[in-house]
């Protein structure tokens, strides 16, 4: 699979991977699980064997790669959230946290089930937020989400799951069994200005916004790093 994506084919709609957080009224999780739960349900649909070429999932999976890599955050309760359950992709539940990846496909072919799911003002408190995790060899990868601008909670989502995807791509292949044996753990941390200068400048993923919302094109808004 290509590591990055290129410009969409000429005349078609850019193509997507959804992402839907649980949001219920009276169970909330924090922000930070939100964005660890992204992260490894993205890379658990690439990781599936229905992400394979030659599996059901491939030519979408495929074709989402080759062109913009897109994804869109929105929350859901109750029946809308078990309507999405029902739509192809993997859900992981992570620190109270439950996220769906869907199968990317065109932007403007987006299931009745989703488009109609709220994008923003998701309402979530983030009593759990960590300024700096260490990688531990063979654990975790640690997803850094940038100190400023502030994102959305979509926004964060979609960041660290992009980061964690491009890790996953990258990683050797024994170090990816290792992480695949974990679940795919992704810790994210959210540091200050100077500690995510460093980050910025070492680590091995960094992701470039293309600058659709809520931020300037250019703008890093996560990286990412293992050891």
């Amino acid at each position: 699979m290509p590591t990055t994506g290129h410009e969409d084919p000429p005349g078609e709609a850019p193509w997507a991977l959804q992402l839907v957080g649980r949001v219920e009224r009276a169970s909330r999780p924090s922000r930070t699980a939100v964005y660890e739960a992204a992260a490894m349900a993205v890379v658990a649909l690439l990781a599936d064997d229905r992400s394979r070429p030659d599996g059901e999932w491939g030519p979408s999976v495929e074709r989402w790669l080759a062109g913009r890599i897109r994804k869109i955050a929105r929350r859901a309760r109750g029946a809308d959230w078990e309507r999405v359950q029902a739509l192809p992709g993997v859900t992981v539940l992570q620190g109270g946290a439950e996220v769906r990846a869907l199968v990317p496909g065109p932007v403007d072919e987006v299931p009745p089930e989703v488009s109609r799911l709220q994008l923003r003002a998701w309402g979530l408190d983030d009593p759990g937020a960590r300024p700096d995790v260490a990688p531990v060899v063979g654990g975790a990868v640690v997803v850094s989400l940038a100190a400023a601008p502030l994102l959305s909670t979509g926004k964060g989502a979609a960041a660290a799951g992009h980061a964690a995807q491009l890790a996953w791509m990258m990683m050797e292949p024994a170090r990816r069994r290792q992480w695949a044996a974990s679940g795919f753990e992704v810790v994210v941390e959210q540091p200050g200005d100077l500690a995510w200068l460093v980050r910025r400048q070492t680590a091995p993923v960094v992701v470039v916004d293309a600058g659709y919302t809520e931020v300037e094109p250019d703008t890093c808004t996560a990286v990412a790093r293992w050891v």
